[in-house]
């Protein structure tokens, strides 16, 4: 079927005129009129009610042609899809994606982002590994396209949720935590903590979530890399508050794993952009490949 048929019919039913369709699509009134016949030819359906001596007087659809209509819109909205599609696949033959990582990002989306790579290898992607803090500002400033945050997102940005692993407490395996399956954590006031850089909005969580509960922590050290904090704790300085997903990865030989309570946390991430910002296609691509691919976001 002719698409320039359809485009001239649906432009008769939404002008209600021949005459001003023809003006609108610069054709000759004869030349519309020429287009419908053959298309009525083509269905075997008049699309149209006769005047009087049968004569094209009225833009009035028969039954059969409102029902056409219909079909036609559906048929020129998947047209202009499909050249939007090209469109979009023309413009990922160039571009740049920046991503904000926090430090176990580039694990957690190694896979995802091997994908995007094989799927749009002319796409330069750069990263910007540090906390969740400092990508929220960068995604504020507009100076990275797409970040992991935690929750408690600011208005003007949106997210996909990808993951949410409650918190444990990791000591060593031979603590006085041994074969607790839960912390309280009031019971952790005399503690050592191992904590996080500043830039982590997981430390501001723990430390606000201690404070509610009646202590500061002892600190007795700050890093951004969390198998170093592991190190740490097996060798005794203290312990730490990380995510069940991270501590099951561990040999559970050297660690024990207790489930944090009154009150719980969760490490819960999503993959944010700022709303406020024309998206560009090549963001649109990744985050396709994020929904769809959730179930690689592992360690």
């Amino acid at each position: 079927m002719d698409l320039k048929s359809l485009r001239i019919f649906v432009e008769v039913v939404e002008c209600q005129s021949f005459s001003l369709a023809a003006e609108r699509l610069f054709l000759t009134q004869p030349s519309i009129s020429k287009s419908i016949k053959a298309l009525e030819d083509e269905l075997g359906e008049a699309l149209f009610k006769k005047g009087e001596a049968k004569r094209k007087r009225d833009v009035a659809l028969t039954y059969s042609g409102e029902l056409i209509y219909q079909h036609a819109l559906k048929i020129l909205k998947e047209e202009m899809r499909l050249y939007d599609t090209v469109a979009q696949v023309k413009q990922l033959q160039t571009g740049t994606l920046t991503l904000g990582l926090p430090p176990l990002g580039s694990v957690l989306f190694s896979s995802l982002i091997a994908l995007f790579h094989k799927q749009y290898p002319d796409i330069q992607l750069s990263f910007l590994e540090v906390g969740a803090n400092g990508i929220d500002e960068a995604l504020a400033d507009k100076s990275i396209d797409v970040g992991i945050l935690l929750s408690n997102l600011r208005p003007s940005f949106q997210a996909i949720p990808l993951v949410d692993s409650p918190m444990c407490l990791l000591s060593i395996k031979e603590s006085h935590w041994k074969n607790k399956a839960t912390v309280a954590l009031s019971e952790l006031k005399e503690e050592s903590f191992l904590l996080f850089s500043d830039t982590f909005t997981l430390n501001s969580m723990i430390i606000k979530a201690a404070n509610s509960v009646g202590f500061e922590p002892k600190v007795v050290c700050k890093s951004s890399q969390w198998e170093f904090i592991a190190k740490m704790i097996e060798s005794n300085m203290g312990i730490a508050l990380l995510p069940q997903m991270y501590c099951e990865q561990l040999d559970l030989n050297k660690y024990n794993i207790s489930r944090l309570v009154k009150p719980t946390l969760n490490w819960t991430l999503n993959m944010a952009w700022n709303s406020s910002v024309a998206m560009s296609p090549a963001t649109r691509a990744w985050l396709s490949i994020v929904e769809q691919n959730r179930h690689q976001i592992h360690f």
